[in-house]
C-alpha cells in the first residue's frame, strides 16, 4: 500500500512539473501577431483562422478591412449579401494574414 501511494506521489509530481515547463514557454507565433497585426489597420486583407469558427461564419480565411486590433481580439469589417458587417475573433485563432491590393 505505500508503495502505491509513493508512485501516485512521484506520477503527480512529474505531471505538475510537466504541465510548469509547458506555461512557461510563450508561443513565439502569437506573439508575433499581436505585432504584426497593428499594421494592416484600414488595409483589405484577408485573414486565414487555425480552426473554423462556424457561429461567425468563417470556416478557412475572412476577407475584409481590419478596423480595429486589440492585445487579444482583432475586429474586421466584412462585405456579406452587400451588406457589412463586423467580425470579431481572438488573435489566437490567427494563422496567417495576406494583404489584398
Amino acid at each position: 500500500m505505500i508503495i502505491f501511494l509513493l508512485l501516485v506521489i512521484i506520477g503527480l509530481l512529474i505531471y505538475l512539473i510537466c504541465e510548469y515547463k509547458k506555461e512557461s514557454k510563450p508561443d513565439r507565433t502569437q506573439i508575433s501577431w499581436r505585432k504584426l497585426l497593428p499594421g494592416y489597420i484600414g488595409k483589405n486583407c484577408e485573414i486565414v483562422v487555425k480552426d473554423p469558427l462556424v457561429n461567425i461564419d468563417v470556416i478557412y480565411s475572412v476577407k475584409g478591412i481590419l478596423t480595429d486590433v486589440d492585445d487579444e481580439w482583432l475586429e474586421m469589417e466584412c462585405i456579406v449579401k452587400k451588406k457589412k458587417v463586423l467580425k470579431i475573433f481572438r488573435i489566437d485563432n490567427v494563422s496567417g494574414v495576406k494583404e489584398i491590393v
